[in-house]
């Protein structure tokens, strides 16, 4: 009889128990085992209220969230709904009609009489699984982001399912749920993409949990990610997880999760590829020493859950300050200069001149308090065009335009506009993706130089790489895509970018060329 009430305390308080135990069928025919999946329990029944699990491709991880999910609506375990977010409408009804809509069908003891179950919206014995897509939209002409997905729902958990393919906005709009929340849990998963964003930059910030494996033969400890590839090893033509220490053979289960920062309000596991039971390792060897390029980053980021990228996609410090020259950064010149400005707490300016058909000298890099300094700097370098950035908030930006004696364009992106930017009336419109990427290219190709190497430099060439190409796969054509994303602060990143449209808009001179036709009106407007 004791055991009897343990099983049933266990069931009604362990979802992956409670999966195990009851047979719980994943689809027709195949049913949910623990077997080499000790790794998940600690996740599932994590002591903090938000959860970061940077993974690779196949985990198991996604269905046991889910499950957990739908175990914590059948015992009511909360008081409200559970808020299940994916990038898109589409990818949810994808991942339903493949992983969810099965349980429910093979397992028709989960819901009771009058529950409902739709795509969106699972019902269990009065508590809901809500599944929403996170992908925003405009509101009006303005640059705010909304989507009514997230709106009116009040939730105890939000579990955020592919978080790097997300709008960082709408991640942010959906803690807003949990207002009212007694329990205010989070569940935050993704396959990596880059380095110090999405899932990443979570885990890296988080108590950073590794699999820590003991070894049978000299009870060392191995995390497999941490050391791969020496982790893997071949004898007698096999591959297998070897102990760092004395090379033996070393076993998942024999594991635990070990925190680095403990005291670090979030918790963070890192649920590499290797710690699958069905992890193939002699493909996955054999990829490793075959492959290069974007297959490499791939590998990296969906089998050993390793954020990566690409050189194609990101740009390195190591390029930007290769394009350093001998010249110091200027305070001053006589030559007719063009200005790219991103407005913020703080201005970031570039000024510059463009030098042939594609090729450009940057002149001098700052940051500036306000727009008075922005005004004394374009005095300075006799700038003749600037192109400002026209939002999301003014900034007396306006004004700014209007009093300044040299042609200011403020500059609006557009995901959608193909071909040349369009001038007009004050502002010029351009295609965000396709401005991102000549930045990326004019810095690749070796078009374009900047002053020699200080503080401000650095911080330049820092800032260049918080910025990287997603190809993605649009949620309603399928189609790929391109999608720049912002990594950090990037600010210097669109400044170097509305410089070039300054510069499309200039006739290529020399450096040190003067051109004394300066604009001469409204200069002491901003002093």
């Amino acid at each position: 009889m004791n055991d009897e009430k343990l099983i049933d305390n266990l069931i009604q308080t362990d979802s992956l128990i409670w999966a195990h135990v009851k047979g719980l069928n994943l689809r027709d025919g195949v049913k949910f085992t623990l077997q080499g999946c000790r790794y998940l329990f600690d996740i599932i029944d994590c002591d903090k209220k938000i959860v970061n699990c940077k993974k690779g491709a196949q985990m198991c991880l996604t269905t046991a969230i889910f499950i957990r999910a739908v175990h914590r609506c059948k015992y009511r375990k909360y008081n409200q709904n559970i808020l299940y977010m994916m990038p898109s409408v589409n990818a949810v009804e994808r991942l339903s009609k493949v992983s969810f809509d099965p349980i429910f069908q093979y397992n028709p003891w989960i819901m009771r009489s009058g529950d409902t179950n739709t795509t969106f919206c699972r019902e269990i014995n009065g508590r809901s699984i809500v599944m929403v897509g996170a992908r925003p939209s405009k509101v009006g002409t303005s640059n705010t982001k909304d989507t009514d997905n997230l709106r009116s729902i009040p939730c105890d958990e939000v579990d955020r399912d592919e978080l790097d393919l997300m709008d960082m906005d709408m991640v942010y709009q959906s803690k807003q749920r949990l207002k009212r929340s007694l329990f205010g849990i989070e569940m935050n998963f993704s396959s990596p993409t880059y380095p110090d964003y999405g899932i990443d930059k979570c885990y890296e910030e988080s108590d950073k949990r590794k699999w820590q494996i003991k070894c049978r033969s000299c009870g060392k400890h191995t995390c497999l990610g941490d050391s791969f590839p020496k982790s893997i090893i071949s004898k007698e033509g096999r591959w297998f997880r070897s102990c760092d220490y004395c090379h033996k053979e070393i076993f998942v289960d024999d594991g635990m999760w070990v925190a680095e920062h403990p005291d670090r309000r979030e918790a963070g596991f890192w649920v590499s590829g290797l710690l699958s039971p069905l992890a193939d390792l002699d493909e996955y060897m054999y990829q490793y020493h075959n492959i290069e390029g974007a297959q490499m980053s791939e590998f990296m980021r969906s089998t050993l859950g390793i954020a990566t990228t690409e050189s194609e996609n990101q740009l390195d410090e190591t390029v930007v300050l290769s394009r350093k020259t001998a010249n110091e950064n200027l305070s001053t010149y006589s030559g007719e200069t063009v200005m790219g400005v991103d407005i913020g707490k703080v201005i970031h300016v570039v000024v510059g001149i463009r030098t042939g058909r594609e090729s450009y000298d940057i002149l001098n890099i700052s940051r500036l308090k306000d727009l008075h300094e922005l005004h004394d700097l374009a005095n300075r370098m006799n700038v003749h065009h600037a192109v400002i950035d026209s939002g999301p908030h003014d900034h007396g930006v306006r004004e700014f335009q209007r009093t300044e004696p040299y042609t200011v364009s403020l500059c609006q992106y557009s995901e959608q506009m193909p071909g040349k930017p369009l001038f007009k009336d004050g502002m010029v419109k351009c295609n965000r993706n396709e401005w991102c990427d000549k930045v990326h290219a004019t810095f690749t190709d070796n078009h374009i130089t900047i002053p020699r190497v200080s503080p401000e430099i650095n911080e330049y060439a820092r800032q260049m790489t918080r910025t990287a190409k997603q190809i993605i796969n649009h949620p309603d054509t399928g189609m790929p895509r391109p999608r720049w994303i912002k990594l950090g602060d990037d600010h210097f990143y669109h400044s170097t970018l509305y410089f070039l449209l300054a510069a499309s808009r200039s006739s290529p001179r020399q450096r040190g060329v003067v051109n004394i036709n300066r604009p001469t009106h409204s200069i002491n407007n901003w002093r």
